[in-house]
Protein backbone atom coordinates (compact mmCIF):
# COMPACT_ATOMS: atom_id res chain seq x y z
CA UNK A 1 0.00 0.00 0.00
CA UNK A 2 1.56 3.10 -1.22
CA UNK A 3 1.56 5.78 1.64
CA UNK A 4 -1.11 7.63 -0.10
CA UNK A 5 -3.37 4.92 0.19
CA UNK A 6 -2.64 4.20 3.75
CA UNK A 7 -3.43 7.56 4.68
CA UNK A 8 -7.17 7.66 2.79
CA UNK A 9 -8.06 4.41 5.07
CA UNK A 10 -7.07 5.76 8.08
CA UNK A 11 -8.49 8.96 7.46
CA UNK A 12 -12.04 8.58 5.23
CA UNK A 13 -15.33 8.66 7.24
CA UNK A 14 -17.82 6.47 6.92
CA UNK A 15 -20.15 8.42 4.22
CA UNK A 16 -19.71 11.74 2.44
CA UNK A 17 -21.07 14.86 0.86
CA UNK A 18 -22.43 13.22 -1.95
CA UNK A 19 -21.52 9.86 -2.52
CA UNK A 20 -22.18 7.34 0.48
CA UNK A 21 -19.53 5.08 0.29
CA UNK A 22 -16.07 4.78 2.25
CA UNK A 23 -12.87 3.46 2.31
CA UNK A 24 -12.06 0.10 4.15
CA UNK A 25 -9.01 -0.27 6.22
CA UNK A 26 -8.56 -3.97 4.77
CA UNK A 27 -6.36 -4.81 1.17
CA UNK A 28 -8.50 -6.52 -1.17
CA UNK A 29 -7.12 -9.48 -3.00
CA UNK A 30 -6.72 -9.55 -6.31
CA UNK A 31 -9.80 -12.00 -7.27
CA UNK A 32 -8.49 -12.73 -10.30
CA UNK A 33 -5.74 -14.69 -9.30
CA UNK A 34 -6.82 -17.00 -7.34
CA UNK A 35 -9.79 -15.75 -6.01
CA UNK A 36 -13.32 -16.56 -5.63
CA UNK A 37 -13.50 -15.47 -9.21
CA UNK A 38 -11.98 -18.03 -10.81
CA UNK A 39 -13.47 -19.96 -13.78
CA UNK A 40 -16.48 -17.44 -14.09
CA UNK A 41 -17.31 -16.65 -17.76
CA UNK A 42 -17.23 -13.08 -17.91
CA UNK A 43 -16.15 -10.80 -20.76
CA UNK A 44 -14.95 -7.39 -20.06
CA UNK A 45 -11.15 -5.45 -18.79
CA UNK A 46 -12.71 -5.61 -15.25
CA UNK A 47 -14.17 -9.23 -15.87
CA UNK A 48 -13.67 -11.17 -11.88
CA UNK A 49 -12.42 -7.81 -10.56
CA UNK A 50 -15.36 -6.38 -9.26
CA UNK A 51 -16.19 -7.14 -5.61
CA UNK A 52 -19.76 -7.81 -4.20
CA UNK A 53 -19.99 -5.41 -1.13
CA UNK A 54 -23.73 -5.60 -1.04
CA UNK A 55 -23.72 -7.87 2.08
CA UNK A 56 -20.88 -5.94 3.86
CA UNK A 57 -17.73 -4.58 3.89
CA UNK A 58 -15.87 -7.98 4.15
CA UNK A 59 -17.32 -9.53 1.30
CA UNK A 60 -14.79 -11.04 -1.12
CA UNK A 61 -16.91 -12.76 -3.49
CA UNK A 62 -16.83 -10.71 -6.90
CA UNK A 63 -19.84 -9.82 -9.27
CA UNK A 64 -19.67 -10.85 -13.18
CA UNK A 65 -19.65 -7.49 -15.07
CA UNK A 66 -21.95 -9.34 -17.24
CA UNK A 67 -24.83 -9.04 -14.89
CA UNK A 68 -24.21 -4.76 -14.58
CA UNK A 69 -25.70 -2.21 -17.05
CA UNK A 70 -25.53 0.83 -15.50
CA UNK A 71 -23.59 3.40 -17.23
CA UNK A 72 -20.32 3.23 -15.51
CA UNK A 73 -20.34 -1.09 -15.89
CA UNK A 74 -20.69 -0.45 -19.46
CA UNK A 75 -18.31 2.29 -19.99
CA UNK A 76 -15.56 1.18 -18.03
CA UNK A 77 -15.94 -2.50 -16.69
CA UNK A 78 -16.99 -4.08 -19.72
CA UNK A 79 -15.31 -1.97 -22.00
CA UNK A 80 -12.40 -3.25 -24.52
CA UNK A 81 -9.29 -1.61 -25.51
CA UNK A 82 -5.73 -1.50 -26.54
CA UNK A 83 -5.03 -2.69 -22.57
CA UNK A 84 -6.74 -5.52 -21.04
CA UNK A 85 -5.82 -3.73 -17.23
CA UNK A 86 -8.65 -2.80 -15.54
CA UNK A 87 -8.53 0.53 -13.82
CA UNK A 88 -8.10 0.75 -10.32
CA UNK A 89 -7.62 4.57 -9.74
CA UNK A 90 -9.44 7.66 -10.82
CA UNK A 91 -6.70 9.10 -13.27
CA UNK A 92 -7.14 5.61 -14.58
CA UNK A 93 -10.30 5.98 -14.94
CA UNK A 94 -10.51 8.77 -16.52
CA UNK A 95 -7.95 7.82 -19.13
CA UNK A 96 -10.16 4.88 -20.10
CA UNK A 97 -13.37 7.01 -20.44
CA UNK A 98 -11.18 9.32 -23.27
CA UNK A 99 -11.33 6.00 -25.24
CA UNK A 100 -14.88 4.53 -24.38
CA UNK A 101 -16.53 8.17 -24.20
CA UNK A 102 -15.36 11.10 -26.09
CA UNK A 103 -18.91 11.71 -28.65
CA UNK A 104 -18.50 15.47 -27.45
CA UNK A 105 -16.03 14.99 -25.60
CA UNK A 106 -12.81 14.82 -27.74
CA UNK A 107 -10.58 17.79 -25.82
CA UNK A 108 -8.47 15.77 -22.61
CA UNK A 109 -11.20 18.39 -19.62
CA UNK A 110 -14.21 18.35 -22.09
CA UNK A 111 -17.50 16.75 -20.44
CA UNK A 112 -16.04 17.53 -16.81
CA UNK A 113 -17.24 19.08 -14.41
CA UNK A 114 -16.27 19.57 -11.02
CA UNK A 115 -17.47 21.37 -7.46
CA UNK A 116 -15.44 21.42 -4.79
CA UNK A 117 -16.69 21.39 -0.83
CA UNK A 118 -14.27 22.39 2.23
CA UNK A 119 -15.98 22.87 5.53
CA UNK A 120 -13.16 24.98 6.72
CA UNK A 121 -11.76 27.03 4.15
CA UNK A 122 -14.52 29.88 3.54
CA UNK A 123 -14.06 29.93 7.60
CA UNK A 124 -10.14 30.24 7.45
CA UNK A 125 -10.15 31.96 4.81
CA UNK A 126 -7.12 29.70 3.79
CA UNK A 127 -6.91 26.90 1.06
CA UNK A 128 -7.43 23.49 3.01
CA UNK A 129 -8.68 20.31 2.26
CA UNK A 130 -11.50 19.53 -0.05
CA UNK A 131 -13.91 16.62 -1.26
CA UNK A 132 -14.90 17.14 -5.21
CA UNK A 133 -17.65 16.05 -6.73
CA UNK A 134 -17.17 15.58 -10.81
CA UNK A 135 -19.55 15.00 -13.40
CA UNK A 136 -18.87 13.87 -16.69
CA UNK A 137 -21.24 14.71 -19.31
CA UNK A 138 -21.06 13.09 -22.60
CA UNK A 139 -22.82 11.54 -25.17
CA UNK A 140 -25.64 14.34 -24.85
CA UNK A 141 -26.82 12.78 -21.70
CA UNK A 142 -27.35 14.64 -18.50
CA UNK A 143 -24.91 15.74 -15.92
CA UNK A 144 -26.60 13.46 -13.04
CA UNK A 145 -25.88 10.26 -14.80
CA UNK A 146 -22.25 9.50 -13.98
CA UNK A 147 -20.34 11.42 -11.11
CA UNK A 148 -16.98 10.95 -9.09
CA UNK A 149 -16.26 11.98 -5.84
CA UNK A 150 -12.89 12.46 -4.03
CA UNK A 151 -11.56 12.87 -0.54
CA UNK A 152 -8.77 14.57 0.97
CA UNK A 153 -7.53 16.44 -1.56
CA UNK A 154 -5.24 20.06 -0.35
CA UNK A 155 -3.96 22.71 -2.06
CA UNK A 156 -0.12 21.39 -1.54
CA UNK A 157 -1.33 18.07 -3.54
CA UNK A 158 0.34 16.99 -6.60
CA UNK A 159 -1.40 14.51 -7.48
CA UNK A 160 -5.27 13.94 -7.10
CA UNK A 161 -6.17 10.95 -4.66
CA UNK A 162 -6.28 7.44 -6.45
CA UNK A 163 -9.61 6.59 -4.51
CA UNK A 164 -12.84 7.62 -5.87
CA UNK A 165 -15.99 6.93 -5.19
CA UNK A 166 -18.47 6.63 -8.43
CA UNK A 167 -22.70 6.75 -8.84
CA UNK A 168 -23.91 5.52 -12.13
CA UNK A 169 -27.17 5.81 -13.52
CA UNK A 170 -28.85 2.66 -15.13
CA UNK A 171 -31.56 3.65 -17.49
CA UNK A 172 -33.07 0.09 -17.65
CA UNK A 173 -34.10 0.56 -13.96
CA UNK A 174 -33.99 3.96 -13.58
CA UNK A 175 -31.99 3.74 -10.63
CA UNK A 176 -28.21 4.47 -9.57
CA UNK A 177 -25.26 2.23 -8.85
CA UNK A 178 -23.34 2.51 -6.11
CA UNK A 179 -19.28 1.77 -6.66
CA UNK A 180 -15.97 2.69 -4.22
CA UNK A 181 -12.18 1.97 -6.07
CA UNK A 182 -10.37 1.42 -2.98
CA UNK A 183 -6.61 0.47 -2.23
CA UNK A 184 -6.74 -1.05 -5.82
CA UNK A 185 -9.55 -2.88 -5.43
CA UNK A 186 -12.98 -1.71 -6.91
CA UNK A 187 -16.40 -2.89 -5.21
CA UNK A 188 -19.78 -2.45 -6.27
CA UNK A 189 -22.23 -1.13 -2.96
CA UNK A 190 -25.67 -1.31 -4.13
CA UNK A 191 -28.31 -0.19 -5.93
CA UNK A 192 -30.82 2.86 -5.43
CA UNK A 193 -33.60 -0.11 -5.98
CA UNK A 194 -31.41 -2.05 -2.65
CA UNK A 195 -30.64 0.53 -0.35
CA UNK A 196 -34.87 1.77 -0.52
CA UNK A 197 -35.78 -1.87 1.12
CA UNK A 198 -32.57 -2.04 3.56
CA UNK A 199 -30.58 -4.33 1.47
CA UNK A 200 -27.39 -3.34 -0.09
CA UNK A 201 -23.60 -2.24 1.61
CA UNK A 202 -22.42 0.57 3.57
CA UNK A 203 -23.85 3.32 1.17
CA UNK A 204 -27.00 3.04 2.00
CA UNK A 205 -26.64 4.76 5.53
CA UNK A 206 -26.05 7.76 3.52
CA UNK A 207 -28.49 7.12 0.62
CA UNK A 208 -30.95 5.62 2.23
CA UNK A 209 -33.72 6.56 -0.12
CA UNK A 210 -31.46 5.49 -3.09
CA UNK A 211 -30.80 9.22 -4.15
CA UNK A 212 -28.16 11.80 -4.58
CA UNK A 213 -27.09 13.57 -1.32
CA UNK A 214 -26.02 17.04 -0.87
CA UNK A 215 -26.81 18.17 2.58
CA UNK A 216 -25.82 22.17 1.46
CA UNK A 217 -28.17 22.25 -1.08
CA UNK A 218 -30.35 25.35 0.06
CA UNK A 219 -29.22 28.85 -0.99
CA UNK A 220 -26.45 30.13 -0.32
CA UNK A 221 -25.19 26.45 -0.31
CA UNK A 222 -23.01 26.69 3.00
CA UNK A 223 -19.31 25.32 2.38
CA UNK A 224 -19.60 24.97 -1.64
CA UNK A 225 -18.86 28.05 -3.55
CA UNK A 226 -21.81 30.09 -5.07
CA UNK A 227 -22.48 33.22 -3.12
CA UNK A 228 -18.82 32.84 -1.64
CA UNK A 229 -15.35 31.75 -3.51
CA UNK A 230 -13.47 29.50 -1.30
CA UNK A 231 -9.22 29.89 -1.20
CA UNK A 232 -7.56 27.34 -3.40
CA UNK A 233 -10.14 26.42 -5.68
CA UNK A 234 -9.53 28.00 -8.80
CA UNK A 235 -5.64 26.76 -8.17
CA UNK A 236 -6.96 22.75 -7.57
CA UNK A 237 -8.95 23.03 -10.40
CA UNK A 238 -6.40 24.50 -13.22
CA UNK A 239 -3.93 22.26 -11.75
CA UNK A 240 -5.66 18.96 -12.74
CA UNK A 241 -7.36 18.45 -16.13
CA UNK A 242 -8.98 15.33 -14.46
CA UNK A 243 -11.26 17.97 -13.12
CA UNK A 244 -12.67 19.67 -15.99
CA UNK A 245 -13.26 23.21 -15.77
CA UNK A 246 -14.89 24.82 -12.00
CA UNK A 247 -18.31 24.39 -11.09
CA UNK A 248 -19.92 25.24 -7.93
CA UNK A 249 -22.80 24.65 -5.35
CA UNK A 250 -25.86 26.46 -7.71
CA UNK A 251 -25.06 23.55 -10.34
CA UNK A 252 -24.37 20.89 -8.47
CA UNK A 253 -27.44 21.38 -6.38
CA UNK A 254 -29.60 21.28 -10.36
CA UNK A 255 -27.22 17.91 -11.02
CA UNK A 256 -28.65 16.32 -7.78
CA UNK A 257 -32.59 17.76 -8.45
CA UNK A 258 -32.40 16.26 -11.50
CA UNK A 259 -31.02 13.20 -10.50
CA UNK A 260 -33.57 12.65 -7.53
CA UNK A 261 -36.23 13.43 -9.78
CA UNK A 262 -35.20 10.95 -12.28
CA UNK A 263 -35.76 8.31 -9.52
CA UNK A 264 -38.61 9.54 -7.30
CA UNK A 265 -41.01 7.37 -9.36
CA UNK A 266 -39.23 4.49 -9.21
CA UNK A 267 -39.07 5.09 -5.36
CA UNK A 268 -42.76 4.71 -4.83
CA UNK A 269 -43.15 1.99 -7.64
CA UNK A 270 -40.54 -0.25 -5.09
CA UNK A 271 -41.89 0.82 -2.09
CA UNK A 272 -45.31 0.04 -3.05
CA UNK A 273 -44.45 -3.22 -4.52
CA UNK A 274 -43.34 -4.76 -1.24
CA UNK A 275 -46.78 -4.15 -0.06
CA UNK A 276 -45.34 -2.65 3.69
CA UNK A 277 -47.41 0.77 3.96
CA UNK A 278 -45.56 2.06 6.77
CA UNK A 279 -42.37 2.20 4.80
CA UNK A 280 -43.98 3.69 1.80
CA UNK A 281 -44.96 6.67 4.28
CA UNK A 282 -42.31 6.91 6.74
CA UNK A 283 -40.54 9.93 5.06
CA UNK A 284 -43.92 11.53 5.66
CA UNK A 285 -43.78 10.59 9.66
CA UNK A 286 -40.43 10.44 10.39
CA UNK A 287 -37.09 11.92 9.67
CA UNK A 288 -34.94 9.66 7.12
CA UNK A 289 -32.85 12.46 5.19
CA UNK A 290 -32.24 15.85 5.96
CA UNK A 291 -30.27 18.92 4.93
CA UNK A 292 -29.03 21.45 6.64
CA UNK A 293 -29.57 25.08 5.59
CA UNK A 294 -29.26 28.68 7.31
CA UNK A 295 -29.91 32.17 7.07
CA UNK A 296 -30.30 33.70 3.24
CA UNK A 297 -27.79 36.31 3.78
CA UNK A 298 -24.46 37.67 2.21
CA UNK A 299 -24.04 39.25 5.62
CA UNK A 300 -21.77 37.54 8.64
CA UNK A 301 -24.32 37.95 11.54
CA UNK A 302 -28.23 37.63 10.26
CA UNK A 303 -30.79 40.19 10.47
CA UNK A 304 -33.87 37.91 11.20
CA UNK A 305 -34.18 34.48 12.25
CA UNK A 306 -36.49 32.13 9.86
CA UNK A 307 -39.98 30.72 10.76
CA UNK A 308 -38.66 26.98 8.82
CA UNK A 309 -36.71 25.87 11.61
CA UNK A 310 -39.72 25.74 14.37
CA UNK A 311 -42.62 24.92 11.87
CA UNK A 312 -41.42 24.16 8.77
CA UNK A 313 -43.39 25.27 5.72
CA UNK A 314 -46.31 26.24 7.59
CA UNK A 315 -44.90 29.99 8.63
CA UNK A 316 -42.95 32.07 6.32
CA UNK A 317 -42.44 35.15 8.61
CA UNK A 318 -39.45 36.05 10.65
CA UNK A 319 -37.99 37.87 13.90
CA UNK A 320 -36.31 40.40 13.53
CA UNK A 321 -32.68 40.59 15.33
CA UNK A 322 -30.08 43.09 15.24
CA UNK A 323 -26.24 42.14 15.35
CA UNK A 324 -25.42 42.87 19.01
CA UNK A 325 -28.83 40.56 19.91
CA UNK A 326 -27.72 37.82 17.96
CA UNK A 327 -23.93 38.04 18.87
CA UNK A 328 -24.58 38.24 22.61
CA UNK A 329 -26.65 34.72 21.76
CA UNK A 330 -24.20 33.00 20.48
CA UNK A 331 -21.49 33.94 23.08
CA UNK A 332 -24.05 32.81 25.59
CA UNK A 333 -24.06 29.79 24.09
CA UNK A 334 -20.61 29.08 23.94
CA UNK A 335 -20.79 28.49 20.27
CA UNK A 336 -17.72 27.82 18.25
CA UNK A 337 -16.65 26.42 15.00
CA UNK A 338 -14.10 22.89 15.43
CA UNK A 339 -11.64 21.59 13.06
CA UNK A 340 -11.80 17.98 11.73
CA UNK A 341 -10.33 16.54 15.09
CA UNK A 342 -13.61 17.31 16.50
CA UNK A 343 -12.07 20.03 19.46
CA UNK A 344 -9.84 22.11 18.06
CA UNK A 345 -11.62 25.28 17.54
CA UNK A 346 -10.81 26.86 13.99
CA UNK A 347 -9.60 30.66 13.60
CA UNK A 348 -10.84 33.53 10.84
CA UNK A 349 -8.87 35.18 8.83
CA UNK A 350 -8.17 37.58 10.99
CA UNK A 351 -6.66 35.22 13.62
CA UNK A 352 -9.67 35.04 15.74
CA UNK A 353 -11.53 32.16 16.96
CA UNK A 354 -13.93 30.93 14.52
CA UNK A 355 -17.67 31.37 16.77
CA UNK A 356 -19.91 30.80 13.35
CA UNK A 357 -19.98 29.23 9.79
CA UNK A 358 -19.47 31.67 7.04
CA UNK A 359 -23.50 31.95 6.26
CA UNK A 360 -25.12 31.63 9.67
CA UNK A 361 -27.65 30.22 11.93
CA UNK A 362 -27.13 26.93 10.83
CA UNK A 363 -30.19 24.54 11.17
CA UNK A 364 -31.71 21.12 10.03
CA UNK A 365 -34.38 20.30 8.25
CA UNK A 366 -36.39 17.78 5.93
CA UNK A 367 -34.25 16.59 3.40
CA UNK A 368 -35.78 17.89 -0.60
CA UNK A 369 -35.00 14.12 -1.61
CA UNK A 370 -37.89 13.48 1.25
CA UNK A 371 -39.94 16.43 -0.08
CA UNK A 372 -39.40 15.33 -3.83
CA UNK A 373 -40.69 11.69 -2.76
CA UNK A 374 -44.00 13.19 -0.43
CA UNK A 375 -44.75 15.07 -3.81
CA UNK A 376 -44.58 11.91 -6.04
CA UNK A 377 -46.77 10.08 -3.51
CA UNK A 378 -49.35 12.72 -3.95
CA UNK A 379 -48.85 12.84 -7.92
CA UNK A 380 -49.51 9.18 -8.12
CA UNK A 381 -52.65 9.14 -5.92
CA UNK A 382 -51.45 7.21 -2.90
CA UNK A 383 -51.95 10.16 -0.54
CA UNK A 384 -53.43 13.78 -0.98
CA UNK A 385 -51.98 17.25 0.11
CA UNK A 386 -54.58 17.39 3.43
CA UNK A 387 -53.13 14.02 4.71
CA UNK A 388 -49.78 15.60 4.20
CA UNK A 389 -50.75 18.16 5.75
CA UNK A 390 -52.27 16.79 8.38
CA UNK A 391 -49.61 14.37 9.34
CA UNK A 392 -47.01 17.28 9.55
CA UNK A 393 -48.75 19.63 11.87
CA UNK A 394 -48.71 16.72 14.49
CA UNK A 395 -45.81 18.14 16.86
CA UNK A 396 -46.04 21.13 14.40
CA UNK A 397 -43.15 23.08 16.04
CA UNK A 398 -40.98 19.72 15.95
CA UNK A 399 -40.64 19.64 11.79
CA UNK A 400 -37.43 17.38 11.96
CA UNK A 401 -36.52 14.22 14.89
CA UNK A 402 -39.96 14.24 16.01
CA UNK A 403 -40.82 11.16 18.05
CA UNK A 404 -44.43 11.96 18.61
CA UNK A 405 -45.25 12.08 14.77
CA UNK A 406 -42.78 8.81 13.69
CA UNK A 407 -44.81 7.01 16.06
CA UNK A 408 -47.81 7.63 14.56
CA UNK A 409 -46.40 5.32 11.53
CA UNK A 410 -47.95 2.16 14.43
CA UNK A 411 -50.99 2.91 13.11
CA UNK A 412 -51.01 2.52 9.95
CA UNK A 413 -53.88 0.72 8.53
CA UNK A 414 -52.82 -3.37 7.31
CA UNK A 415 -54.21 -2.99 3.53
CA UNK A 416 -54.19 -6.13 1.62
CA UNK A 417 -53.20 -4.75 -2.03
CA UNK A 418 -51.32 -1.47 -2.46
CA UNK A 419 -50.96 -2.03 -5.94
CA UNK A 420 -52.29 -3.64 -9.33
CA UNK A 421 -51.30 -5.63 -11.67
CA UNK A 422 -49.21 -2.94 -13.58
CA UNK A 423 -47.55 -1.78 -10.49
CA UNK A 424 -49.69 1.50 -10.32
CA UNK A 425 -51.82 2.27 -7.02
CA UNK A 426 -54.85 0.47 -6.59
CA UNK A 427 -57.92 2.78 -7.07
CA UNK A 428 -58.75 5.10 -4.04
CA UNK A 429 -55.77 4.18 -2.32
CA UNK A 430 -55.38 7.49 -0.50
CA UNK A 431 -58.90 7.76 1.17
CA UNK A 432 -58.47 3.93 1.94
CA UNK A 433 -55.32 5.17 3.84
CA UNK A 434 -57.05 7.99 5.15
CA UNK A 435 -59.92 5.98 6.53
CA UNK A 436 -57.96 3.30 7.42
CA UNK A 437 -55.78 5.51 9.84
CA UNK A 438 -59.08 7.11 11.25
CA UNK A 439 -60.72 3.85 12.25
CA UNK A 440 -56.92 2.89 14.17
CA UNK A 441 -57.31 6.46 15.87
CA UNK A 442 -61.08 5.91 17.11
CA UNK A 443 -59.42 5.55 20.81
CA UNK A 444 -56.90 8.33 21.21
CA UNK A 445 -56.74 10.00 24.04
CA UNK A 446 -56.93 13.90 24.84
CA UNK A 447 -53.65 16.07 23.90
CA UNK A 448 -52.25 12.82 22.97
CA UNK A 449 -50.19 12.86 19.48
CA UNK A 450 -52.58 10.04 18.22
CA UNK A 451 -55.65 12.69 19.11
CA UNK A 452 -53.69 15.49 17.29
CA UNK A 453 -53.28 13.40 14.14
CA UNK A 454 -57.47 12.22 14.41
CA UNK A 455 -58.08 16.06 14.84
CA UNK A 456 -55.94 17.10 11.69
CA UNK A 457 -57.86 14.11 9.39
CA UNK A 458 -60.84 15.70 10.58
CA UNK A 459 -60.05 19.85 9.89
CA UNK A 460 -57.07 21.09 11.92
CA UNK A 461 -54.98 20.35 8.69
CA UNK A 462 -56.49 23.15 7.01
CA UNK A 463 -55.45 25.48 10.25
CA UNK A 464 -51.95 24.80 10.04
CA UNK A 465 -50.84 27.76 8.65
CA UNK A 466 -52.73 29.83 11.08
CA UNK A 467 -51.29 27.72 14.40
CA UNK A 468 -47.65 28.61 12.54
CA UNK A 469 -48.45 32.39 11.85
CA UNK A 470 -49.76 32.59 15.31
CA UNK A 471 -46.65 30.85 16.32
CA UNK A 472 -44.53 33.59 14.87
CA UNK A 473 -46.83 36.48 16.51
CA UNK A 474 -45.79 35.24 20.20
CA UNK A 475 -42.22 35.12 18.89
CA UNK A 476 -42.01 38.48 18.13
CA UNK A 477 -43.86 39.77 20.77
CA UNK A 478 -41.26 38.13 23.19
CA UNK A 479 -38.40 39.82 24.38
CA UNK A 480 -35.34 39.23 21.50
CA UNK A 481 -32.99 38.31 23.87
CA UNK A 482 -35.19 35.24 25.50
CA UNK A 483 -36.53 34.49 22.03
CA UNK A 484 -32.56 34.22 20.93
CA UNK A 485 -32.01 32.22 24.07
CA UNK A 486 -34.43 29.44 23.45
CA UNK A 487 -33.90 29.34 19.46
CA UNK A 488 -30.64 28.50 20.38
CA UNK A 489 -31.33 26.31 22.43
CA UNK A 490 -33.83 24.31 19.97
CA UNK A 491 -31.20 24.92 17.05
CA UNK A 492 -28.47 22.61 19.36
CA UNK A 493 -31.09 20.19 20.19
CA UNK A 494 -31.55 19.54 15.87
CA UNK A 495 -27.63 19.37 15.23
CA UNK A 496 -27.04 17.01 18.31
CA UNK A 497 -29.97 14.80 16.80
CA UNK A 498 -28.19 15.63 13.14
CA UNK A 499 -24.81 14.57 13.87
CA UNK A 500 -25.95 10.69 15.42
CA UNK A 501 -26.90 10.35 11.37
CA UNK A 502 -24.24 8.71 9.35
CA UNK A 503 -24.65 11.71 6.66
CA UNK A 504 -23.04 13.96 9.36
CA UNK A 505 -19.66 12.50 9.19
CA UNK A 506 -17.58 16.06 9.69
CA UNK A 507 -17.60 17.71 12.90
CA UNK A 508 -16.55 21.30 11.28
CA UNK A 509 -20.36 21.22 8.92
CA UNK A 510 -22.22 22.24 11.56
CA UNK A 511 -21.24 24.63 14.95
CA UNK A 512 -21.07 22.74 18.59
CA UNK A 513 -21.86 24.35 21.76
CA UNK A 514 -22.31 24.56 25.67
CA UNK A 515 -25.75 23.98 25.72
CA UNK A 516 -27.10 21.23 27.58
CA UNK A 517 -31.13 20.88 26.05
CA UNK A 518 -32.69 17.86 27.09
CA UNK A 519 -33.84 15.60 23.99
CA UNK A 520 -37.91 16.37 24.76
CA UNK A 521 -37.24 20.18 24.62
CA UNK A 522 -39.45 21.78 21.89
CA UNK A 523 -41.42 25.39 21.61
CA UNK A 524 -45.07 25.66 22.82
CA UNK A 525 -46.99 26.35 19.30
CA UNK A 526 -49.03 28.83 21.11
CA UNK A 527 -46.65 30.61 23.31
CA UNK A 528 -43.37 30.12 21.49
CA UNK A 529 -41.86 29.23 25.01
CA UNK A 530 -39.75 26.33 25.50
CA UNK A 531 -41.46 23.42 27.17
CA UNK A 532 -39.02 20.45 28.78
CA UNK A 533 -40.61 17.46 29.18
CA UNK A 534 -40.90 16.28 33.65
CA UNK A 535 -38.36 13.49 34.13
Amino acid sequence: MTPQRRARAATVPLCVALLGCSASSAEQDDAGSGGKADGLKDKGVCAGRVFDKRGGDDGTDVIPTSELNDLFARLVLRSKGESDECPTTYAEIAAKLRKTDNEGCEGVRDGLRTSVVSETSQVTGKAGSYRTVTSRRCDGRSSHELLFSMFGITGKSKELPADVEVISFDSSSDGFSYYAIENGGMSLFGTANEFRTGEGGRCKNCHPGGGLTMKEIDAPWLHWEGRATTPGVKKLIDTFDDLGSRADGIELEGIVNTGNQALVEGRVRTLLATGDLKQVLRPLFCTVQINIAETDTMDRTPTEIPAQPFVGSFAFASVPVTADQYKAALKASGQRIVGPDGTTQLKDKQGNPAVDTFFPFVFVKKGREDVLYLGELERQGVIDRDFRNAVLAVDITRPVFSDARCSLLDEAPKLTKLTTSTGKPVSGLAKKIRDGFLDNLDDAKEDSAREQLRTNLGEGAAKAADVGAAFMAACKARPVDEFLADAFKVISLQRTLARKMPIMEFPSSMPVDDLEVDPGTFFDPETCTLVVPKP
